[in-house]
């Protein structure tokens, strides 16, 4: 991590900046890593926790493919029950995966379930030790489905098109399992988000009926402006949910022509009024907004919709309690957002864990609306206001563009990230972290490329803002993730501030000085440049352009936020190896675009005319930027050998013990 000078009283946090765990993992210690072959070498991987079940045959997915479902154990007297999200269809057109699809099909993947109340090793996660039963949504019905319904053809050619919407089925299939293997909760928690969400009420009600002595809190994740009009479309009448619904418990006086949202926490409230209710949205939901246009609300105000949501319950249930959070973000459970989002100074994650230990908790509204905040409950001030401007939509989103035939830009703008194209698969260089992770992915597609294709994952060095997607690539994406040993040990520890946790990835390729990775047409050259941490790594290797080719240096830890006389002297021997090699390289890339003018070059890259020489070809360049970097280690050097430098992390800690 390195900052801009504005931000360099910062400079420590990195010190202190390593991270959590999705799973709990065996790993090898980096410490313990083969010698260098010339490869970086190869741990071994490490299974997942969760456990698969495969229910009965009268469950299915839309398409008719099997359901199943996933457990983690953990303490058998909390019981966490989470119903997935993932659309609705229900006509011909948004249920034909041939057309304009809008659901889950089928059963995902799990390793996609690492971030938020999933990632078992941040300390903060009111969910770690609960017995966690994940319910997957592919029925396309908000779970609540019992019809195999046929959808005409709409267009010439089309045959009739049969829908399984069973997601009751499937949903009873989870319940009698967790009733038999969890038998007796002292507490439990059900909720589910967006789709998951809309259940969410019936199904506490259910479990309720079930756990007679336990303890039981509900979150809608995400649902809360779906406000009926008389004009709207009627999708359980394609789902046959009447058919099931009003045979339950305290449901039986609901109407298909009248029912709503409200309608289920109004009835399972009435049913068990011992419940703790609770619902949160982002008042401009963007995903709300589209399925009420399908739905026949064109344009609705959100916010007044969710308000008027809420208003309807309170009436009606005295122990209901909302969240509204700005901006347009589509539910929070599952997103690293999960620990840094704040309302009104709330955080979503105190309020969580407050309804888990059964606790009162306030209603909370945004002011202002428009934007998220994240302002993270635990950082002290001078932090928060740091971490604000890192998570700034408007400031800090870069549109990717190519540097070279064969390398773009991928990062924001503080952070960058390079994406090499081999011909044989690609390879990233660095990986963002928590609430970017979405835009790394999207920026990786809108350039043509699918994220699966990322063999290679080479991180410059283990603090969150580069290593935070390791994870993420290496479990859904299947990604080979090279660090050195030391800096497998900064990935894998863990920080004193909760907002910089990352999902820890399990060790993979342990990198030594002077290895090589090959894929394709280029090869990459891992150069061990400590100093920023014991084990940065800065890379070689090649850009073509037309038919020039250019050997590029990407840098992988400029910042000099550390303290010590001794890793001085190591940062200035690294940098100054650097200078002695500079000979070899015409390219600078580094892992901070400001330190090495990207964005300018980036613009005159855009006037080049034909003939012109390539701006990022810049060898003057890179051997000024190597000559600062060595004359500010050397100031920051006869300042600590003379006793007075400031100690970043020191200061750290003392803010934090302040604040405390």
């Amino acid at each position: 991590m390195q900052y801009p000078t504005f931000r360099r009283r910062f400079a420590t946090l990195l010190a202190i900046f390593v991270f959590s765990a999705c799973q709990p993992e065996s790993t090898t210690p980096a410490s313990d890593a083969p010698q260098s072959t010339g490869t970086p070498t190869e741990a071994s991987a490490t299974p997942t926790d969760w456990q698969k079940i495969s229910p009965a045959a009268n469950t299915a997915c839309s398409d008719g493919s099997p359901y199943s479902f996933f457990v983690r154990q953990g303490d058998p007297n909390k019981l966490l029950v989470y119903f997935q999200g993932g659309g609705a269809c229900w006509f011909r057109q948004n249920c034909d995966p041939q057309m304009s699809p809008s659901y889950s099909i089928q059963v995902g993947n799990i390793d996609r379930a690492n971030f938020g109340i999933f990632n078992l090793d941040n300390p903060d996660n009111p969910f770690k030790d609960h017995t966690t039963v994940f319910a997957p949504y592919c029925t396309a019905d908000v779970h609540m489905g019992a019809s195999d319904t046929v959808y005409p053809p709409v267009e010439e050619g089309q045959t009739d098109l049969v829908i399984r919407h069973q997601g009751r089925a499937n949903v009873e299939a989870v319940l009698q399992w967790t009733y038999e293997h969890v038998p007796s909760p002292q507490s439990i928690f059900v909720t589910g988000s967006s789709a998951g969400a809309i259940p969410s009420p019936l199904y506490t009600a259910l479990i309720a009926d079930h756990y007679v002595n336990a303890r039981i809190a509900q979150l809608g994740d995400g649902a809360g402006g779906y406000r009926r009009t008389n004009n709207d479309s009627r999708p359980d009448e394609q789902w046959g949910t009447f058919d099931f619904i009003t045979q339950e418990q305290g449901f039986a006086n609901l109407r298909p022509e009248t029912m709503t949202y409200e309608s289920l926490y109004i009835a399972a409230a009435q049913a068990h009024p011992d419940i703790t209710f609770a619902e949160y949205d982002a008042a401009e939901d963007a995903v709300q907004k589209r399925f009420l246009s399908m739905s026949g609300q064109k344009d609705v105000a959100l916010q007044q919709a969710i308000e008027a949501n809420h208003a309807d319950i309170r009436r009606e249930v005295g122990n209901f309690s909302s969240y509204i959070a700005g901006g347009d973000s589509h539910t929070i459970l599952g997103r690293p957002e999960f620990y840094t989002l704040a309302s009104n100074g709330v955080a979503i994650r105190d309020w969580v864990a407050a309804l888990t230990n059964f606790e009162t908790v306030e209603n909370v509204t945004c002011a202002p609306c428009d934007i998220e905040s994240f302002s993270g409950a635990a950082m002290p001030p001078a932090v928060e206001a740091m971490w604000a401007s890192w998570e700034d939509r408007r400031s800090q989103y870069v549109e990717p563009f190519q540097i070279f035939d064969n390398v773009y830009y991928v990062g924001i703008d503080w952070v960058a990230a390079y994406l090499i194209e081999t011909g044989d698969g690609l390879i990233l260089i660095d990986s963002l972290y928590g609430s970017w992770l979405p835009v790394l992915l999207n920026n990786i597609r809108e350039l043509g490329f699918d994220p699966a294709d990322v063999k290679y994952l080479i991180n410059t060095h283990g603090h969150f803002d580069h290593a935070g997607g390791s994870a993420l690539f290496q479990k859904v994406y299947g990604s080979r993730v090279v660090m050195t040993a030391e800096d497998w040990q900064v990935a894998q520890a863990k920080p004193e501030l909760a907002a910089f946790y990352m999902p820890t990835p399990r060790v993979d390729m342990v990198a030594e000085d002077g290895d090589t990775i090959s894929l394709g047409d280029n090869t990459i050259t891992l150069y061990k440049t400590p100093g920023h941490t014991e084990g940065v790594l800065s890379l070689g290797y090649t850009g073509k352009d037309g038919d020039d080719t250019h050997s590029i240096l990407t840098l992988g830890g400029v910042g000099l936020n550390f303290s010590g006389i001794e890793r001085t002297e190591t940062y200035l021997d690294s940098y100054r190896r650097l200078q002695s090699m500079q000979d070899s390289f015409s390219v600078s890339l580094p892992n901070h675009q400001s330190m090495g003018r990207v964005f300018d070059r980036r613009d005159l890259l855009a006037q080049r005319q034909a003939g012109q020489a390539h701006p990022f070809v810049d060898k003057p360049g890179l051997s000024r930027d190597l000559a600062s970097f060595i004359a500010a280690a050397e100031s920051k050097l006869e300042l600590e050998k003379a006793g007075n430098a400031p100690d970043p992390l020191a200061a750290l800690q003392q803010a934090i013990s302040d604040e405390e």
